[in-house]
């Protein structure tokens, strides 16, 4: 391998990581930059880019880190040893109180974040995170926990007062866009999924977490039959993405034997559960991005689901040099028209006289729909197979036995 090759095959994760703009616009989504490792409880101000409501209020919630060995707030043994829990990714996560016998209606902590960017008016975005309840003497739970997006105006009118929001009329409780309506948060050994969307108004740049409801309206329930009680809750991996971003596969390429190479976005939290990459139809990782050393041509397709909202793309990796008798890469040169189709669709060769080729259709997860010997005229055939609407991966292989770098065609009946 030359010296210019071994230089960029070592500075391209650093050179990825600056080519591509961060898709969840959640800063330190996961608590893993602190200021301080923390020693005790209420020092969330321990962590980078997160506080209570700037607008007040808030309570004092706790960070949580691994670096805090042998201390109430270590991960994975904290408080002494009652409570275990791993992070969900990372070394760190939070935890605040939510509700509390003793304090009708004034038992809340919050925590708040400003985003990267003000989100944009009338786009839909995707919000997620995770929940557990910790595994000590809390006897109860509830459902509704969320999360409120604003300018920064949402506070609590005492220390652990429930959230409100000030309009110019009045002050109200504030309503989070997202929330946990289906499972009990109940679980003190798996991390629990809140995830929901909504359409922004082009206001909230600031995202807050915690218990928006009343007591009455918490949705409380109970293990065991306790006298009193107090809800707490550990919260990690936390994202707003816009349902619109469109799956990144990355370019087709063409790597020497042994080498490797990078496919899709730079792997963030958020985003790395949305995608799914498969090879043949095979699930291989659940990433937003990964690098890749095949021995043969390959494609990768890329599955990618924000919020109900799948989209596909693919990439082709081209290995130099090997299996050129089965592999003659570029030699059938040709176009699909019209694209995207309403079905059906033309090849057009250039550059090569055949008298038939072999067309391939799969759908986008390489599971093949189709593959057929197509008489030509004029270097041309048009193919109707009657497809759904979907994206389509097209291969060609000529008389002589040279075959294409596949292609994408849309159908959108």
């Amino acid at each position: 391998m030359g010296l210019r090759k071994l230089i960029f095959m070592c500075m391209s994760p650093f050179l990825l990581e600056g080519a591509f703009a961060q898709i969840n616009l959640v800063r330190n989504p996961s608590f893993e930059n602190i200021y301080n490792c923390p020693s005790s409880y209420s020092q969330l101000d321990s962590v980078i880019d997160w506080s209570t409501p700037i607008a007040g209020g808030g309570g004092s919630p706790e960070d949580y880190n691994a670096c805090s060995v042998g201390n109430l707030v270590n991960v994975p043994v904290s408080q002494n040893g009652l409570c275990f829990q791993y992070a969900h990714s990372g070394n760190g996560y939070v935890g605040i109180d939510v509700i509390s016998s003793h304090q009708v209606d004034n038992w809340r902590e919050y925590i708040q974040s400003k985003l990267l960017n003000t989100l944009t008016s009338g786009k839909n975005y995707c919000v997620t995170f995770y929940v557990s309840l910790p595994n000590r003497y809390y006897s109860a739970y509830i459902r509704p926990l969320g999360a409120y997006l604003d300018s920064g105006m949402v506070f609590s009118p005492s220390f652990h007062g429930l959230a409100m929001v000030s309009t110019s009329l009045s002050t109200t409780m504030a309503i989070p866009q997202v929330y946990n309506t289906t499972q009990p948060l109940s679980d003190t050994l798996n991390w629990m999924k809140i995830e929901g969307s909504f359409t922004a108004t082009g206001i909230e740049s600031y995202i807050t977490l915690g218990n928006f409801f009343t007591d009455a309206n918490s949705d409380i329930g109970f293990i065991g039959s306790p006298a009193s009680w107090d809800i707490y809750y550990f919260i990690d991996d936390i994202s707003v993405i816009d349902v619109s971003t469109p799956a990144y596969a990355g370019r087709d390429t063409l790597i020497h034997l042994g080498d490797s190479v990078f496919v899709g976005r730079p792997p963030e939290v958020g985003l790395n559960e949305d995608c799914i990459w498969f090879v043949n139809n095979v699930a291989i990782d659940t990433v937003a991005g990964m690098w890749v050393k095949p021995i043969v041509p390959t494609t990768y397709v890329l599955k990618q689901t924000i919020c109900g909202a799948t989209t596909y793309d693919s990439v082709r990796v081209n290995i130099d040099g090997v299996g050129i008798e089965n592999y003659q890469l570029s030699t059938v040169n040709y176009q699909l028209s019209p694209n995207p189709t309403t079905g059906a669709f033309s090849i057009n060769l250039t550059g090569s006289i055949t008298n038939d080729v072999i067309v391939t259709i799969s759908d986008i997860t390489g599971k093949q729909i189709s593959s057929d010997k197509i008489l030509l005229k004029d270097n041309a055939a048009i193919i109707d197979k009657g497809l759904t609407n979907g994206v389509y991966i097209i291969s060609v292989k000529d008389s002589n036995g040279n075959i294409d770098n596949p292609k994408k065609i849309t159908v959108i009946r």
